[in-house]
């Protein structure tokens, strides 16, 4: 029985600018781990990184109809449901025999609904190593889906909705990424852009679930529970694909990693223990207030250098609303201390939360320039669906359309509001707060000596860059002030209210 993964591209590169073009490949590591346990059980199966690929939809379907898969199974996150919606379509009408099956966070939300519409013939909810396992072996034996937990599918005239499956807490019984099918694949450090972390970089789990309750964060909608491998385990997976495939660069896509001075030991003994610290970097992402000099200083000495923080705002109150659990004040010492530790920073921010006041967003802005991270990303607020923030306004999310669930989604090149219109400032000047801020951090004669005077950043990856930040912002103006203004004069659209 062959069954085909896809890892989707979105269509919604002409919404949110110039900024698509620079947007990472990242190794798809659910698919991986969903291909290794399948073929343990002796099915074929391939996996396809559309997104990676940057593939429309035909040449997807023109390399689905070559595999001839018995199973297709998507990947589904909200911002790339417009493409999966319309490749199901093409894959219903050309190899009408496949049966459908989706997964991750939105078909996990959404799975009646789903299958309703008949985009899915099958969604596996939560997480999908043993439930897309049980759900491929009835298939080959040809019984029907009664009885898995963690399904929903079409019985007859109604959705069945099998309860949920339990979460697999022993991760170290799974199998290692299926890797050998992605080999051929471009996921290289590079595009991060520094160059102490150049080389061939896979993704590594050493955790799933987090103990934290932001309200615009949806990771508990598939790991509702925290649990961590053994770094031994964690380690040997760093090794084999050192030693296998070349890997130098290694990201953890924790939420949190490491949650704390043991957890980093065991990986340290065991990477000095194969002499994997002077071969191999990595990089991770962590929360400003579980971090402290002497645990940077050891992670630094077995292959840290790059980290980003979830700092979100400069502001305590609006990061109460975000029931983040920390304090502006934590990411100066985490910074500070990351710098001293001789680890690159990569400063995440979020602006537009609901209730959210102009001066906040400004008091972010500045805040970033203070922080001085060696990176900074600001987010236009999305409300994904399960989170604490879609539960408090999915009132006003319904209906829309899911190309919007981005924190680039530039709204003024689609004579759109977004997602919170009425909830949090208006789109148009949101972008622009969004444009500002990447400016301000980015052109200031501080991090411009810095890029330029050191070897952090490849010459071209700067030229590109900046080319980036520029288009974005006079983007920005002719969408957000210059298009509007000329359209009302010449009668097209109305005056604001």
């Amino acid at each position: 029985m062959r069954v085909l993964l896809v890892n989707p591209n979105s269509l919604a590169q002409r919404r949110i600018g110039t900024v698509w073009k620079y947007a990472v490949a990242v190794p798809p590591t659910g698919l991986a781990y969903i291909a290794s346990v399948l073929r343990q059980d002796g099915f074929e199966v391939g996996i396809v990184d559309q997104y990676a690929r940057r593939w429309d939809n035909e040449r997807l379907l023109a390399e689905v109809e070559a595999w001839r898969p018995d199973v297709v199974g998507f990947s589904c996150l909200t911002f790339a449901m417009e493409s999966v919606e319309d490749a199901v379509g093409m894959l219903r009408a050309r190899l009408p025999g496949a049966h459908v099956v989706l997964g991750n966070a939105h078909a996990t939300y959404f799975a009646r609904e789903l299958v309703a519409a008949g985009v899915a013939d099958t969604v596996v909810r939560g997480e999908g190593e043993l439930a897309t396992l049980d759900l491929c072996r009835a298939l080959r034996e040809g019984r029907d889906l009664h009885g898995i937990p963690g399904l929903t599918f079409r019985d007859g005239d109604r959705i069945a909705h099998a309860p949920d499956r339990p979460v697999l807490e022993d991760l170290d019984q799974l199998p290692f990424p299926a890797w050998d099918l992605l080999v051929d694949e471009s996921y290289q450090a590079e595009p991060l852009g520094f160059r102490v972390l150049e080389g061939k970089a896979f993704t590594i789990q050493a955790s799933r679930g987090c103990p934290y309750a932001c309200s615009f964060c949806s990771q508990d909608i598939i790991y509702p529970k925290l649990r961590k491998r053994d770094m031994r385990r964690v380690v040997e997976e760093m090794d084999w694909a050192h030693r296998t495939w070349g890997v130098r660069v290694f990201g953890f896509i924790d939420a949190i990693f490491p949650f704390g001075r043991k957890q980093l030991d065991a990986l340290a003994t065991e990477m000095r223990a194969r002499g994997l610290h002077e071969k191999v970097t990595w990089f991770t992402e962590t929360r400003v207030d579980l971090v402290d000099p002497e645990l940077l200083k050891e992670a630094y000495s077995v292959g840290l250098r790059f980290v980003q923080l979830g700092i979100e705002s400069g502001d305590d109150e609006v990061l109460g609303l975000m029931q983040k659990k920390a304090a502006a004040r934590q990411a100066l010492d985490a910074v500070r201390w990351c710098r001293e530790a001789g680890i690159l920073t990569f400063g995440l921010f979020v602006i537009g939360m609901p209730g959210e006041t102009r001066e906040q967003v400004e008091r972010t802005i500045r805040f970033a320039r203070a922080v001085d991270c060696d990176m900074a990303k600001f987010n236009i607020c999305v409300p994904y669906p399960g989170t604490a923030l879609w539960e408090e306004h999915r009132d006003r999310l319904a209906g829309q359309p899911t190309w919007k669930y981005s924190g680039w989604f530039d709204p003024t090149l689609n004579d759109t509001e977004h997602l919170l219109s009425g909830a949090s400032l208006p789109a148009s000047e949101l972008v622009r707060l969004q444009r500002r801020g990447m400016m301000e951090f980015y052109l200031r004669p501080r991090t411009i000596a810095r890029y330029l005077g050191g070897d952090l950043i490849p010459r071209r990856r700067l030229l590109k860059g900046g080319a980036a930040l520029l288009d974005g912002y006079r983007s920005a103006i002719w969408n957000g002030h210059l298009r509007p203004r000329i359209r009302r004069s010449l009668g097209r659209d109305p005056a604001p209210a």
